[in-house]
């Protein structure tokens, strides 16, 4: 009888134990629902703790409410008991489904999820527009996270948390959800550029092109897909590719004067010199005020020169007469690339190659007074 008796008295311990647990859980209950955060927080937080309780669905559900109140506040001595309350609440909800297999709660915790994937589109949208990409980046990822806990996927959070990632220059979160949006079908052509971005600084400039031809595929008249799949043509040096590229892009807008100014750079860098001036000029016409294209003419005008008079010097000492021809169509040359290294180092007065380049034009053509005025200025 008297071991029955003990057994009996830690029976009742323990369930008098397990009935103050709960009734502290039910305190905390009623403190959120009469608006006292704090009070309702301290006493969740010893419950959740608590062998008894730290179990039960019912208790992880008062304290995703209890944080996600606290989270939403506009009062600041509210806001301040947690800094991270609606990932808190969130943990917690996912305990909710954890520990109720029954489904018991099942329609207060949509309703909670519901209003927390509010809080963090509010949260991320806050973010992103403040360029706080961090904060974005958390609340994006924890709406998608929450759209799968209930068996979907929400490709707009996963496209904001991917461009996010693009703008905090986090490339694996980047790339993780912008891939996942084109799993998904996403409509949306930046996936595809911004993505290809992504990969490409990861080292992988073989994806990155495998990437914006697919989605050139499906965008075949978006320009910033084509001027992207330039650039790794570039970056790669491509020149026939990068040529395709930059005739698509000008088909799609002809007045880019940048476009001209590029493809004239690709005959340039392989000695089409004529066709290359045919697309500065392009560049120019376009209003294209850029100092690259006036130094890059410059150069094709200033390189013939040079080789006339290269070959001028290396002529016998007799042939004068073929010398001082050489020299005339040298001195012609360097007379036509002149204005355009001026007006190069007019629009960019830190070029030094265009003011190494007018120096040897002066001295060549005994400009005295405009080698003077250059040197006096630099």
């Amino acid at each position: 009888m008297k071991k029955i008796a003990i057994l009996l008295g830690l029976s009742l311990l323990v369930s008098m134990g397990m009935q103050a647990q709960k009734n502290k859980r039910t305190s905390a209950y009623m403190y959120n629902k009469n608006g006292e955060y704090k009070k309702a927080k301290e006493v969740i937080d010893v419950a959740i703790l608590h062998e008894k309780t730290m179990h039960d669905a019912k208790t992880w559900l008062y304290r995703g409410e209890i944080y996600y109140n606290i989270a939403v506040s506009e009062d600041a001595e509210v806001k301040g008991l947690s800094e991270n309350a609606a990932d808190i609440a969130f943990e917690s909800f996912i305990n909710v489904k954890k520990y109720d297999p029954k489904n018991t709660y099942e329609g207060e915790l949509a309703l909670n999820l519901y209003n927390l994937t509010n809080l963090y589109y509010k949260l991320a949208g806050e973010g992103y527009n403040n360029r706080d990409y961090d904060v974005a980046i958390n609340g994006y990822i924890n709406v998608v996270a929450i759209s799968e806990l209930e068996g979907r996927y929400d490709t707009t959070a996963a496209f904001y948390a991917g461009m996010s990632g693009v703008w905090a220059d986090n490339q694996e979160v980047a790339t993780k959800y912008l891939e996942k949006c084109i799993e998904m079908d996403y409509n949306d052509a930046r996936i595809y550029k911004f993505y290809s971005k992504s990969v490409k600084q990861l080292g992988d400039t073989t994806k990155a092109l495998q990437v914006i031809e697919k989605g050139r595929l499906k965008y075949p008249d978006d320009l910033s897909l084509m001027l992207e799949l330039a650039q790794i043509y570039l970056e790669t040096g491509n020149n026939d590719k990068l040529r395709e590229a930059l005739l698509s892009a000008i088909d799609a807008d002809k007045e880019n004067p940048n476009l001209y100014l590029i493809l004239g750079q690709t005959y340039d860098n392989d000695g089409e010199y004529e066709k290359a001036l045919e697309y500065y000029q392009k560049t120019i016409d376009l209003g294209g005020e850029n100092s690259s294209v006036y130094y890059n003419i410059g150069a094709i005008y200033s390189n013939e020169g040079k080789a006339y008079l290269d070959e001028a010097k290396d002529l016998p000492l007799n042939e004068v007469t073929k010398y001082e021809e050489l020299v005339e169509k040298g001195n012609v040359e360097l007379k036509q690339a002149m204005p355009y290294f001026e007006k190069a180092l007019e629009l960019d007065p830190n070029d030094k190659y265009s003011v190494l380049a007018l120096k040897n034009i002066y001295i060549q053509l005994k400009m005295n007074d405009k080698l003077k005025e250059l040197n006096d200025s630099n």
